[in-house]
């Protein structure tokens, strides 16, 4: 059977609101007329979308499958009219890029300097978050790319490789550690670790590292869920890090932060764009591409 658009906007306003009551006000609409519109839905599909008792509605998982396209739906029918808007002004976009912090640092802003200076009447937004947030934002048609480090076996997720950002040892200049021309992670005390907390890609990618070199994740030491507090306190303290170079770039140049390399550690995933696979680009989203190729040509040869 053919779904009405409307139903599904309607099933999506009472996942968000949890009631059919609460979602009826914000659609402006009746509550026997929003619970007709998910009966209509249900009796169409043959399923039941929609579990209702005191406490509200909460979605069946036939429901969220279908929420998850609504989603899909109503971000799409958002862009079409923000596009409309933006061309009548004479602008390109929209372009919706996610970001995570390692392509923030350099290779998403000189493919922007490469982007506004062919098309300086352009809108952009980025949103920076965590891997899995980014790609089901992707997913959901709420993001056009996604600038992040690679993962295999993403389904209907299409990605290209744009940069190698492999793991370095950052001290503060004075450190001890900072007079070496490399060294290995278990000549590094545990207590002086500043660690990213548990739940981020970046937490498990450091955890593969350790693993990999046959070390325990060390308990000892200070973990923080922003880069940005790492890297302050390692610039304040005798604590060191390890992360990306590219992460630490503008620190090391102004001498606040130094990097070690690191040896016998496995490398990182590269850095790259997602798109979705079945999807043809706008001008803006496939010139943003090949700006970021660009970049990360230059950023190769530095």
């Amino acid at each position: 059977m053919r779904i009405d658009p409307r139903r599904l906007l309607d099933l999506l306003a009472i996942s968000r609101h949890g009631t059919i009551s609460a979602a009826a006000e914000a659609l402006n609409v009746s509550q026997p007329g929003l619970s007709q519109s998910v009966a209509q839905l249900e009796h169409g599909l043959g399923v039941r979308v929609l579990d209702r008792d005191r406490h509200g509605a909460r979605l069946t998982e036939f429901g969220r499958v279908l929420v998850f396209h609504a989603r899909a739906l109503e971000a799409l029918l958002a862009g079409a009219k923000e596009e409309t808007r933006l061309h009548a002004l004479g602008i390109e976009g929209p372009l919706a890029v996610g970001i995570t912090p390692v392509s923030a640092a350099s290779l998403v802003p000189q493919a922007l300097a490469m982007l506004l200076e062919e098309t300086p009447k352009v809108s952009v937004s980025l949103v920076e978050g965590l891997d899995d947030d980014l790609l089901g934002m992707l997913r959901a048609r709420e993001l056009d790319m996604v600038v992040s480090r690679l993962r295999p076996g993403l389904g209907g997720v299409a990605s290209e490789p744009l940069i190698s950002a492999d793991w370095a040892l950052i001290t503060h200049p004075k450190h001890a550690l900072a007079r070496r021309t490399s060294v290995r992670l278990a000549e590094i005390p545990e207590e002086r670790w500043v660690l990213p907390a548990g739940g981020s890609a970046f937490r498990r990618q450091m955890e593969i590292v350790f693993e990999a070199a046959g070390l325990p994740w060390p308990t000892a030491g200070i973990s923080t869920n922003s880069i940005l507090a790492i890297k302050s306190i390692v610039m304040s303290t005798s604590g060191v890090s390890i992360m990306s170079p590219l992460l630490v770039d503008v620190e090391r140049q102004a001498g606040r932060l130094h990097v070690v390399p690191l040896h016998e550690v496995a490398p990182l995933q590269p850095v790259g764009m997602l798109w979705r696979s079945h999807d043809e680009p706008s001008r803006v989203v496939a010139r943003f591409a090949e700006c970021l190729r660009l970049a990360a040509g230059k950023t190769s040869r530095t």
